[in-house]
């Protein structure tokens, strides 16, 4: 009964820790650094309607999860929580930073869940490295006092779609197959209804979005290369489709998905007249740079871990002459491959797309995926180890923070958030007073970013894009009827709310 009751209780602790995690997260996305509607694409997609299947030709073909669960979640926070906040921009960001917040928390938890599966951790040894690994996701990148990115960083609301939860998706179901390969054998009978929920999840997964999907099939190249290697060594060939029948399916889709990418407006769009083999030479020497500048406190832990793991492997035991460490072999060659085609992705689109934490986001993954199995079996091995990671974390923590701004906010203008919502709510105004009057057609005044609004794209506000904005409004019911725009950019708005104006 006591044991029972023990066990109860770390399992209580267990949920309360995910439970912190998650307050500190929502704190984070809602007054730290808030994610707010704001710019021409927020506007444009929060009522978009597509269909979950891709559709060849189309802007983004196969972005099939970001495109379906963005408006369903916004208009969620339109008609369920802006009756409780009373304030459509507020209720906004409540939902997105509630959705943002239980997916990075479900990904940490698939990771904990990894470590107690393949390691014989206990709870508490398995929270303090999930600690260390959630902060290393804020440590990385910070190289400056202000301004940096970070791996859970997207430049605007829209992004956070259509990268970040891709990819939090894809590398939680990575790490499901590694701590659980059973679910990869679709020909199996056992639990269809969770399976088959599984399988709705991969498929979203992989018609996501490129960067993020990439993930994914980084771990089946992997798994499909060690098992063409462990056959080769035998030399029996015959059992590699029916054993990788998982694997390869995901290949195939995410080539499929990729090809109806290639179909779409924004791929047509992307590139341009630079030779791809220059393009490829720029997105390496960006990503050296990168890698360079990262933040030294992160470089030193990386390094420390990866070298003591390799000599304690290297060093004979009289009782156990080996280091289990299950899962990286899969991680550290999908870690190669994703690096490889990152650079090949940055090099089509063009290069300083390898410059955004968001399309970085999968090549960190696996490495501190590799990082933090090492040091879990180091601890497995080396139990008086677990004594260190409490002062290891308080460590990395302190060097996460500066006295500056740290980090970047998410969105295009750099300004705070309040002054973002404060311009969202001037729109929304703007519109409702032209409903209440019985206009069709109004001039809606926007923010001027750019010397010639006439000539030059007028981001984050583009004068094109805001024409969406009526639709999305009359689709959430803040408006009763149809609005032609004619977007405007208006100097005076800059001075309103205090942003600079462009010089003419």
């Amino acid at each position: 009964m006591e044991a029972s009751m023990n066990d109860t209780q770390k399992k209580l602790c267990h949920g309360l820790f995910y439970l912190a995690i998650f307050t500190f997260l929502f704190v984070w996305f809602t007054k730290i650094h808030a994610l707010v509607v704001f710019d021409a694409d927020d506007w444009s997609y929060l009522a978009y309607v597509r269909d979950t299947t891709p559709v060849w030709g189309e802007w983004n073909p196969a972005k099939v999860f970001p495109e379906v669960v963005f408006p369903f979640f916004s208009t969620v926070a339109a008609y369920l929580i802006m009756p409780l906040t009373k304030d459509y921009i507020t209720a906004q960001t409540v939902m997105h930073a509630l959705v943002v917040s239980l997916a990075i928390t479900g990904y940490l938890w698939c990771f904990s869940a990894l470590l107690r599966r393949c390691f014989p951790v206990s709870r508490l040894t398995a929270s303090l490295i999930t600690c260390l690994f959630l902060l290393v996701h804020f440590l990385a990148l910070r190289s400056e006092d202000s301004g940096n990115q970070y791996l859970f960083y997207c430049v605007d609301l829209n992004c956070y779609y259509n990268y970040l939860l891709p990819a939090l998706l894809n590398a939680s179901v990575v790490m499901c197959l590694i701590r659980n390969p059973g679910l990869a054998d679709f020909l199996s009978f056992g639990a269809p209804a969770a399976k088959g929920c599984f399988y709705i999840v991969v498929y979203f997964a992989i018609f996501s979005n490129l960067p993020a999907s990439g993930i994914l099939a980084a771990w089946a190249g992997s798994v499909v290369l060690l098992s063409l290697i462990a056959h080769g060594k035998v030399k029996q060939w015959k059992g590699i489709v029916p054993e990788n029948g998982f694997p390869l399916l995901v290949l195939v889709a995410w080539f499929i998905s990729a090809v109806f990418e290639l179909s779409g407006g924004r791929a047509a769009s992307a590139g341009g007249s630079t030779p791809l083999y220059y393009q490829l030479y720029l997105a390496c020497k960006y990503l050296a740079r990168i890698l360079l500048d990262l933040n030294r406190l992160y470089q030193l832990a990386i390094v420390l871990i990866v070298a003591t793991f390799c000599v304690c492997a290297l060093t004979p035991r009289k009782k156990d002459a080996s280091l289990p460490c299950p899962g990286l072999g899969v991680a550290l060659i999908a870690a190669a491959a994703f690096g490889v085609y990152l650079l090949m992705l940055s090099s089509a689109v063009g290069p300083t797309a390898i410059r955004r934490s968001e399309n970085l986001f999968g090549l960190f993954f696996f490495a501190n995926l590799c990082a933090m199995l090492m040091l879990t079996a180091l601890v497995s091995r080396y139990p008086k180890l677990m004594l260190a990671l409490p002062l290891v974390t308080v460590f990395l923590l302190s060097g996460v923070d500066t006295r500056e701004n740290t980090f970047l906010e998410s969105n295009f203008a750099g300004v705070r958030p309040a002054v973002c919502a404060d311009i969202s709510r001037n729109l929304i105004e703007q519109l409702q007073t032209a409903d209440a009057q019985g206009l069709t057609e109004v001039e809606l005044r926007v923010p001027q970013y750019v010397s010639d609004p006439d000539t030059e794209d007028n981001w984050p506000h583009s004068l094109n894009l805001l024409e969406r904005l009526p639709g999305t409004l009359y689709a959430h019911g803040l408006i009763r009827h149809q609005i032609h725009v004619t977007a405007v950019a208006d100097s005076a708005m800059n001075i309103s709310f205090h942003l600079p104006v462009p010089e003419t």
